[in-house]
């Protein structure tokens, strides 16, 4: 059984979330605040979240589109791991490319930058605060790795949204009507 002990090694330290030094996600600070007879339901619900909640709906409406179905998955993957990096959001960013010509139809653009520029700048020195000045403490830490996946859920579904809105448009052309009348497309 020797052989096997890799697993438990590799996805079971991630699976069962043993380690909890802080991170760029959100599931450190959460398993630090609980009690510990709540470990197992919040283990479940987070792994479920991070791994098996959107695969169904997602596959079902994306099913004549695997490209899109695997970049909002990765995103979303990336953003409910147990132990993110800055290399998972990479990742799935530099897939952002392949949909350029979804970007007229995304409506968060300003938004999201401005919560990454500001996250990206606020992250390192509230970290410095917290471990090396002990002048922070934890909760602002959190606070910005929170508003870090805010900024990463926004993209994600804006993303989403605007491919559904091309969709739209594709099937029914650019302008619409209602009676007689221009009318404007908005998600309800």
């Amino acid at each position: 059984m020797e052989k096997w002990s890799f697993l438990d090694a590799t996805y079971g330290f991630i699976l069962n979330h043993r380690d909890l030094q802080p991170n760029i996600g959100l599931f450190w600070y959460f398993f630090t605040e609980m009690f510990d007879h709540f470990r197992d339901l919040f283990l479940w619900t987070f792994q479920i979240n991070a791994t098996v909640l959107y695969l169904v709906p997602l596959a079902l409406k994306l099913r004549h589109e695997p490209l899109m179905l695997a970049t909002v998955l990765t995103g979303l993957g990336a953003i409910f791991r147990s132990y993110p990096c800055v290399g998972d959001v990479a990742f799935y960013m530099a897939l952002l490319p392949m949909w350029k010509f979804g970007q007229k139809f995304m409506s968060h653009n300003f938004v999201v930058g401005c919560f990454f520029i500001i996250t990206s700048v606020l992250g390192p020195v509230v970290w410095h605060l917290w471990i090396y000045s002990a002048s922070a403490n934890a909760n602002f830490y959190f606070g910005v790795t929170l508003a870090f996946a805010t900024a990463q859920i926004f993209l994600v579904t804006d993303l989403l949204f605007a491919f559904i809105k091309r969709e739209f448009c594709l099937k029914n052309g650019m302008t619409f009507k209602k009676n007689g009348k221009e009318a404007r497309m908005t998600l309800e």
